[in-house]
């Protein structure tokens, strides 16, 4: 062989590799699309979701901090932090002493402006019946005008200190409602069923009324609780009230708890830059047991849901020139088709045409990329 044969057979070698290796690559890109495991187009449901944090807190109205208006000595504080305590029962008691004292004292008053009173009105009844006889007598001229006149002034006389013994009647009544009241405040009584909180004072203490109700002890009703969802304001126009709701916390991440959107507060609350809008969830009292005020919680809001429709998994969407394509297993040949599709979840997207049950979609296998010194 001399040396031109052998150049030609050379450069006839380097066009076959050059073939090769292009008729390899356009194979591996074409496989690229039709490698992967299949999967066989079904009915199924499909729930888009937006995933938010929350934290739960107390309803208005949960925590009452019990107080008095009443100034003296706690003579009774009947429980402590921890205790459970139902509405209506006594919490407390202040000395009541001198109230009670006063209250006799007007109570007495009143009794003895009774008696006046029966004795004023009595007079102004003889007083009446003596005018009257003295008037008809002047009629028959059995009397003079004078007497007439005084039996008038001591009628009118007789009805001014009734209406003045009413009026102080009245008004020592008044006193006594008034300590009455003041007395009732020596008697503290739960107004919610729940557990005491906090205990800000002990007895034997002094409590020293002034505008505002001297607080006692605070009370919890740990079945009124609600979820403050902190709603991103990308998502905000999507979430509206009356929406289903899942979520859970890490302290029973097994267990779900469920509710719908209530509210949506318009203010919104602006946390590290970021614009968050308050969606309110009440809580079902019997979810209560687990959790407690100021917990987080992992929040999916149900944006939309579809049941008994085409589904297949999100992986085997593609979108390639400008449009979504799956790609449809049929024999030993895949085959690209555009699809039409509607809501998708964390696993499914729902395909409204283009795939029709039963057929098998290609899902692209995962490349593995190998680490330095990893053995192939």
């Amino acid at each position: 062989m001399n040396k031109r044969t052998g150049y030609i057979a050379g450069a006839i070698a380097v066009i076959v590799i050059i073939g090769l290796v292009i008729f390899f690559v356009a194979r591996g890109k074409g496989k690229t699309s039709q490698e992967g495991e299949a999967f066989a187009a079904k009915r199924g449901n499909v729930t888009h979701f937006t995933e938010q944090t929350g934290i739960i807190k107390a309803q208005v109205g949960a925590i009452v901090k019990v107080g008095t208006r009443a100034t003296g000595v706690l003579t009774r504080l009947k429980y402590q932090v921890g205790d459970y305590v139902k509405k209506g029962e006594l919490i407390a008691t202040i000395d009541d002493r001198e109230l009670l004292a006063n209250k006799r004292n007007l109570e007495a008053q009143i009794e003895g402006q009774k008696r006046d009173l029966e004795a004023k009105v009595a007079q102004h009844e003889y007083n009446k019946i003596n005018y009257e006889r003295e008037s008809r007598l002047l009629e028959k001229e059995f009397t003079t005008r004078d007497s007439v006149e005084k039996a008038k002034r001591e009628l009118d006389v007789g009805m001014a200190q009734v209406e003045l013994a009413k009026a102080k009647a009245k008004e020592v009544t008044e006193k006594l409602k008034a300590l009455e009241v003041s007395l009732s405040y020596t008697k503290i009584y739960a107004p919610i069923s729940g557990f005491v909180s906090q205990v800000t004072t002990q007895e034997g203490e002094t409590v020293v009324a002034g505008l505002s109700a001297v607080n006692l002890i605070t009370v919890i009703d740990a079945t009124k609780l609600e979820m403050w969802i902190y709603v991103d304001e990308t998502d905000v126009g999507r979430v509206k009230p009356g929406m289903k709701v899942e979520y859970w916390v890490d302290a029973y991440r097994d267990k779900r708890f469920s509710g719908t959107v209530s509210l949506i507060y318009p203010q919104p609350e602006i946390k590290e830059n970021i614009v968050y809008y308050l969606a309110i969830l009440k809580i079902d009292p019997k979810d209560t047991t687990f959790l407690k005020p100021e917990m987080t919680t992992h929040v999916r809001i149900i944006i939309d849901e579809k049941t008994d429709v085409i589904v297949v998994p999100n992986g085997a969407i593609r979108f390639e020139e400008g449009k979504n394509v799956v790609y449809v297993r049929s024999k030993d040949k895949a085959e690209r088709r555009a699809v039409t599709t509607g809501i998708r979840d964390d696993r499914f997207t729902e395909i409204i045409s283009g795939v029709s049950e039963g057929e098998r979609v290609i899902i692209p296998a995962v490349k593995k990329v190998g680490t330095p010194g990893s053995k192939k």
